[in-house]
C-alpha cells in the first residue's frame, strides 16, 4: 500500500493515526511537528501526509508552505487534520490536496485517504 507521513504533536493522537493506517495497510512515518515533518518528508519521500497545523517548533502552516514550495516535495498530496478554526481557509490558500476537522471520523479519514492516495496513482499513470 502507501507510505504516509503522520505530522502530529500530541504523541496520542499520532498513535491513533498510526494504528488507523497501519490497521488499512499502509506504511506510517511519524514525525512531532513541522520541522521533523519536513526532514522525514525529504528523507523518506512519502506517497501521502498527515499534517496538524498547531504544533510547537514549525507550525503546519509553516511546514505545508516550505513543502508546496520546496520541488522534492511540492507534488506529495497533503492532508491537513487540523482543530484550527480556519483550517478550510490555511488549507486552501496553501495549496494542501484536502482538509479533515479534528476532532477525526476515522471513516471521513480512511475514505479521503483512499481518494487522494487514488487521484495521485491515477495522475501518476498519466504522466
Amino acid at each position: 500500500m502507501a507510505k504516509i507521513l503522520v505530522v502530529e504533536d500530541i504523541p496520542d493522537t499520532r498513535q491513533m493515526m498510526v494504528d488507523l493506517l497501519e490497521n488499512l495497510g499502509h506504511t506510517a512515518l511519524e514525525a512531532q511537528d513541522g520541522l521533523d515533518g519536513v526532514r522525514v518528508a525529504l528523507s523518506d519521500r512519502p506517497d501521502l501526509i498527515l499534517l496538524d497545523l498547531m504544533m510547537p517548533t514549525a507550525s503546519g502552516d509553516s511546514a505545508l508552505s516550505f513543502m508546496r514550495g520546496t520541488p522534492e516535495l511540492a507534488n506529495i498530496p497533503i492532508i491537513v487534520v487540523s482543530a484550527h478554526p480556519d483550517i478550510e481557509l490555511i488549507a486552501t490558500q496553501l495549496g494542501a490536496n484536502a482538509w479533515l476537522s479534528k476532532p477525526v471520523i476515522y471513516d471521513d479519514l480512511r475514505r479521503l485517504i483512499n481518494e487522494i492516495l487514488s487521484q495521485a496513482s491515477a495522475s501518476s499513470s498519466n504522466g
